[in-house]
């Protein structure tokens, strides 16, 4: 799929290294196993590895700190199923790279019941990109998905805040409707700041 942005292949992959390291920084906290859950795309796949290697540099190099696993619509109850029997703290979402809003939004909901129908019950985190393609997860919110979410041990995003040059950590609280609770914020550089805005779709 095309990539719909200002900024160069180049710029979108080098933008992922620098998310990934500071998303991990605070959306893993507390966590000590993590699956990952990627698009088949470059950008998703560099996010990806910045993830893990900045979850490697938080909690230390060992066995089995993560796992990455590709998206496939036709393997993805496979996926859940493996991720519940490895029974992983948190599942990461990481979509959003190349392909477009509406695509994001509809294997998000897909991938969101795979892992409700393999019985998943840890914690759940959502790319900023999903958050954005969701709605705030508007678009996806049936009555099925939101008892699920609500029944999960935690759910958590990260939005940005390029004004002040700022990552937001928060706790995605669902009941009638979602509210994002701040639990913690990083400072990015201005070069990630100005990399972000390139990266935005063009409306």
């Amino acid at each position: 799929m095309e990539i719909m942005s200002l900024a160069s292949l180049e710029e979108e992959i080098y933008l992922r290294g620098l998310t990934g390291y500071v998303a991990a920084k605070r959306i893993f906290d507390g966590y000590k196993n993590i699956a990952i859950i990627t698009y088949p795309d470059r950008i998703c796949s560099a996010l990806s590895s910045s993830l893990v290697s900045s979850l490697i540099l938080k909690e230390g190099y060992r066995d089995k700190i993560a796992r990455v696993y590709v998206y496939d619509e036709n393997k993805l109850n496979d996926i859940a199923k493996d991720i519940v029997k490895n029974n992983f703290d948190a599942v990461f979402i990481a979509y959003g790279g190349e392909q477009k809003v509406s695509y994001v939004s509809e294997i998000t909901k897909k991938t969101i019941l795979a892992l409700k129908n393999a019985g998943y019950k840890n914690s759940l985190l959502i790319h900023m990109r999903i958050w954005v393609a969701t709605k705030q997860l508007s678009e996806i919110l049936n009555d099925e998905i939101r008892e699920y979410l609500k029944s999960l041990k935690e759910i958590r995003t990260f939005t940005g805040d390029l004004q002040n040059k700022l990552f937001l950590f928060h706790k995605v609280k669902i009941d009638n409707g979602v509210k994002l609770e701040k639990y913690a914020e990083e400072k990015i550089t201005d070069e990630h700041v100005e990399l972000i805005k390139r990266s935005v779709p063009p409306k």
